[in-house]
C-alpha cells in the first residue's frame, strides 16, 4: 500500500508538472514580442550615421510605426520612432520626438498604448529624455506681490485614460530627465488603453522657447502570477526556485516594479535619489496644483527611510515661523489674504537634531537628515497651490534616500 501511494504521488506530480510546463509553453508562444527578446531599446545610429533610432525587432519597429534605418547585430533593426499618432500594444515601447525646428513646431503628438493582455495592471512611463518649455506665470504687476502659480502654458505633456475614469495625471513640462510616473489600468473595468499626448508651442511666434525633445519608455506591468496556483504543498519548494526566464510569467519578472496603490512615482531600490518635477538642477520652478505621492518599497526587514536633503527650497506662509506642519498650511477658518500652502509631507518624521514634524516648507528640510518611520507604506506627498509670491523661491527639492532596517537615526 505504501509503495502504491508513493507511485500515485509521483504520477500526480508528473501530471502537474506537465500541465504547468504546457501552460508556460503556451504562454511563452502566445506572448507578444517585447523589447527584451531581440532589441534592447538602446540608442543606435542609422546607416547614414546621422539619423538616430533605437534597437528593436523588425516587428516591434513596424508595430510602433517606426522606420528601419539600419541594423543592430544580426536579428534587430535600428528603428527610427520619430513619428506621431502611433498606436502600439507591445510590452515595452519607446517613443522619440520627431525632428522639430521652427518650421515644424507648433504640433500635437499622440501615442496610444493598448494593454496587451488582461494581466496588465500598471503602466510605467520613464522619461529617459524630457525637455519641454518650462512652466510660467503671468508677468508681475506693480504693487501686486502675488500671482497665479507656475503652470504648463506653452509645451504640455498629458497622460489620459481613454476608456475609463482613472487617477488624475498632472500635466507636466520643463526639465524632467530621469523622472517617471505610473498609470493604473484594469481590463475588468474596460480600462484597456492610455493616450500619451504632447502639445508643443509654435517656436515661430515664441522663438525664445527651448527646443522640445523627448525619449520616453513605456512598460506594461503584469500583476497576475501564472505560477501562483501551483505554489502550494510539494510544488512550493520547486517552483519558488525556478529561474525568472523562461519558466516564469511576465508577472513574476514585473513584480519588482509594481507600485503600491495611489503612487504616482515608485522607487523599489533600497537607495537612490528623487526630486520634484521640473527640479531643473535646482533652478525650478515646481509646477502649481500638484498633489501626488512618491513611494518606496517596504520589505519585511524595512522599518523606515532616511532622507538626506541635497536641496530644498519651497514657498512658505510667513518668515515668522519654523516652516513646519501648521506653518505650511492655512487653517480653513482663517480669514485674510491668500497665503502659500506648498509643502512636502513626510509622515512620522524626525530630523537628526531632534526636530519633529510632518509638513516641510520654506527651507525647513534644507541641509537636514530626516528619518520617516510610519507604521504603514513608506512615502512622501507633495502639494503645491496656485499661488506665487514675489521674492519667495519655488525651486523645489532633491533628496537622497536609504531605506532603514534600524530606525535609530544617526548622522
Amino acid at each position: 500500500m505504501a509503495l502504491y501511494s508513493i507511485s500515485r504521488l509521483v504520477l500526480l506530480f508528473a501530471v502537474a508538472c506537465s500541465s504547468e510546463a504546457s501552460e508556460l509553453s503556451r504562454t511563452i508562444r502566445q506572448a507578444p514580442p517585447n523589447i527584451f527578446t531581440v532589441g534592447n531599446g538602446e540608442q543606435c545610429l542609422g546607416t547614414d550615421r546621422s539619423t538616430g533610432g533605437v534597437c528593436l525587432s523588425r516587428n516591434q519597429c513596424n508595430t510602433q510605426g517606426g522606420k528601419a534605418i539600419g541594423f543592430c547585430g544580426v536579428f534587430a533593426t535600428c528603428c527610427s520612432l520619430n513619428a506621431c499618432d502611433v498606436r502600439t500594444n507591445t510590452k515595452v515601447a519607446v517613443f522619440i520626438n520627431p525632428p522639430l525646428n521652427r518650421e515644424s513646431s507648433g504640433l500635437e503628438c499622440s501615442y496610444n498604448v493598448e494593454i496587451n493582455n488582461n494581466n496588465v495592471c500598471q503602466i510605467r512611463i520613464d522619461f529617459e529624455t524630457f525637455n519641454l518649455a518650462p512652466p510660467t506665470t503671468v508677468e508681475p504687476v506693480e504693487n501686486v506681490t502675488q500671482r497665479p502659480g507656475y503652470t504648463c502654458r506653452n509645451d504640455i505633456f498629458q497622460v489620459t485614460n481613454l476608456q475609463a475614469n482613472s487617477d488624475f495625471m498632472p500635466p507636466l513640462c520643463g526639465d524632467n530627465n530621469g523622472q517617471h510616473m505610473y498609470v493604473r489600468v484594469n481590463a475588468s473595468t474596460n480600462s484597456r488603453s492610455i493616450r500619451i499626448h504632447f502639445n508643443i508651442a509654435d517656436r515661430n511666434t515664441q522663438p525664445n522657447l527651448p527646443q522640445a525633445t523627448w525619449k520616453i519608455k513605456v512598460t506594461q506591468l503584469e500583476c497576475f502570477n501564472t505560477l501562483g496556483k501551483y505554489r502550494d504543498g510539494l510544488l512550493q519548494a520547486i517552483t519558488s526556485s525556478l529561474p525568472s526566464s523562461p519558466l516564469s510569467s511576465s508577472a513574476d519578472r514585473d513584480e519588482y516594479l509594481i507600485a503600491p496603490p495611489g503612487c504616482l512615482q515608485y522607487y523599489p531600490d533600497r537607495s537612490g535619489s528623487f526630486e520634484s518635477f521640473n527640479y531643473n538642477r535646482g533652478a525650478g520652478p515646481y509646477i502649481a496644483n500638484l498633489a501626488y505621492a512618491t513611494c518606496f518599497k517596504r520589505t519585511p526587514d524595512v522599518c523606515g527611510i532616511k532622507l538626506t536633503a541635497a536641496s530644498f527650497d519651497m514657498a512658505y506662509r510667513s518668515e515668522d515661523n519654523l516652516y513646519l506642519d501648521t506653518d505650511c498650511q492655512m487653517n480653513p477658518f482663517t480669514q485674510g489674504t491668500a497665503q502659500s500652502e506648498d509643502y512636502l509631507f513626510i509622515p512620522e518624521s524626525q530630523t537628526a537634531d531632534g526636530l519633529r514634524g510632518s509638513k516641510f516648507c520654506g527651507a525647513s528640510a534644507a541641509n537636514q537628515i530626516i528619518a520617516s518611520t510610519p507604521p504603514g507604506p513608506i512615502y512622501v506627498h507633495f502639494h503645491s497651490d496656485n499661488l506665487v509670491t514675489d521674492d519667495v523661491n519655488e525651486y523645489g527639492y532633491r533628496f537622497n534616500y536609504n531605506v532603514l532596517n534600524n530606525c535609530n537615526l544617526k548622522k
